[in-house]
């Protein structure tokens, strides 16, 4: 049993009451480097993405209207593209526009320090800069528990 419990990992890298990695990602508007500190007091959806990814396609949407209904009361979304072309990343959001800020990784550093499983993977952080939540995939399904999920987080 204990060389059991010894070898098991988690299927996640980042998980929850964890502080998430520091990684280089370059936004696109502001042309800097993503710095998460700079959310501290807000609660921030970390998205990562690509354009080939059926599911991060049906979630994008979903996720630019929590925003737009959200980011008065402090919510934030920072999506990470990991596309190796970031031309064909810059493309996809001409055709399917987000409010939200978006980074690009072209060189996988950010997906490889969280230890991503999935597309997309969503890592919800709290107002203090932990990560609380932990979502891999998407589906339809999700976006109550996701809502609930930063709603309670907004009213701690």
């Amino acid at each position: 049993m204990a060389l059991l419990l010894g070898n098991w990992h988690s299927v996640y890298a980042v998980e929850a009451g964890q502080i998430p990695p520091v990684c280089p990602v370059q936004m696109q508007a502001r042309q800097t480097s993503l710095k998460l500190n700079d959310y501290k007091g807000k609660v921030v959806l970390v998205d990562f993405w690509a354009t080939w990814c059926g599911p991060c396609q049906k979630s994008m949407p979903f996720f630019n209207s929590l925003f737009n209904e959200l980011k008065k009361d402090g919510f934030e979304i920072v999506a990470i593209n990991v596309d190796e072309d970031q031309e064909t990343a810059r493309q996809f959001l001409e055709s399917h526009p987000v409010v939200y800020p978006t980074g690009y990784d072209p060189d996988g550093e950010c997906p490889k320090a969280y230890e991503v499983k999935a597309m997309p993977s969503s890592y919800l952080i709290d107002k203090t800069g932990k990560v609380r939540y932990v979502h891999l995939g998407y589906r339809d399904s999700d976006q109550p528990v996701l809502r609930e999920q930063i709603q309670a987080l907004l009213a701690e």
